[in-house]
């Protein structure tokens, strides 16, 4: 069993690496994509975390037409970003991937003229390109949809932050044949008081509770504890955008699929050139399913030999 971190600890040394790979030599070195990595150089599991991502970048560059030369550096939290610009303008190096907190302090200082992906991280839209570790809404209904095919109503408290998250619910919801009440609320307070009012009403095996990675809705002290304990004397599906949700006692949840997202994060970078100015980001689309077999051996629901297969981590261990 895979153990994954969304949250990632930033605790690393500075240092230029001369890791570098090319690929397709013979062609023309004005025409070989320079980029450069820059990544936490952190202690397990987090390590692991990152070399994944790595991976997935090398093995993506390693089937585009053009060469590549991947150039990868640690950061501490106290770098310097113009020794860092003039190294980049020295190795001619435009297109930048940056993971990690560190990694996305970086992106917020660095010139326009640097076509910059952030990933490895649970942002928000917020004016650099890149990648959140928040799952798009619509995979999780897809999984929905595979554990709990039942289901036709989501319920869902959020804050204002994450509202961008629930724009991608409506269309998600949309293509699944879902229907959403959403509620936004302004504190935790608020959200509570939403959870009571339904676990109180008609509450069937149609609906379920979606918990968005929210900190004033999906509280992981106040909230969680008591979303688990109605959701199991009221028999309703619960599940998770938080990774750790499933052993907690969420139906389900999910985690980054971490060389799938290092793939992404490269086509990314590589196409901003298209458009340099306009920033691109995205949801977590390179995912993985975790299953609680407890629970839903209490909702009554089965999976076959097959079925599990496709569950990447099942709980209880």
């Amino acid at each position: 069993m895979k153990k994954v971190s969304i949250f990632l600890i930033i605790i690393s040394l500075f240092y230029w690496g001369k890791t570098s790979i090319a690929y397709s030599a013979e062609i023309n070195d004005q025409q070989t994509i320079n980029i450069a990595i820059f990544y936490p150089q952190a202690k397990e599991p987090y390590r692991t975390v990152y070399q994944e991502i790595i991976s997935g970048i090398n093995n993506a560059a390693s089937k585009t037409n053009l060469p590549v030369k991947l150039t990868e550096i640690a950061l501490t939290k106290k770098f310097k970003t113009s020794e860092i610009i003039t190294q980049l303008e020295q190795k001619q190096i435009k297109k930048v991937i940056v993971l990690g907190n560190s990694g996305w302090r970086l992106a917020k200082k660095l010139p326009s003229k640097f076509n910059v992906i952030s990933g490895a991280l649970p942002i928000s839209p917020n004016g650099v390109s890149g990648i959140s570790l928040i799952t798009d809404p619509a995979y999780l209904f897809k999984y929905l949809a595979q554990v709990a095919p039942q289901v036709k109503r989501i319920h869902v408290a959020y804050s204002k932050r994450s509202t961008w998250l629930i724009e991608l619910a409506k269309a998600g919801a949309k293509q699944q044949g879902l229907e959403l009440n959403l509620k936004l609320v302004t504190s935790t307070k608020e959200a509570i008081s939403f959870y009571q009012t339904l676990f109180n009403s008609d509450v069937t095996e149609q609906d379920a509770l979606w918990l968005p990675l929210d900190r004033i809705s999906s509280h992981d002290k106040i909230t969680l504890p008591l979303i688990l304990e109605k959701a199991w004397s009221k028999e309703v599906v619960v599940f998770s955008s938080k990774p750790s949700h499933a052993k907690r006692g969420v139906l389900f949840s999910t985690y980054p699929d971490n060389f799938a997202l290092g793939k992404h994060l490269f086509t990314m970078v590589k196409e901003l050139d298209k458009q340099p100015q306009q920033k691109n980001f995205a949801a977590l689309k390179s995912t993985l399913l975790a299953v609680n077999l407890r629970t839903a051996a209490h909702l009554g629901l089965k999976y076959s030999a097959v079925q599990q297969q496709q569950f990447k981590l099942t709980f209880p261990e």
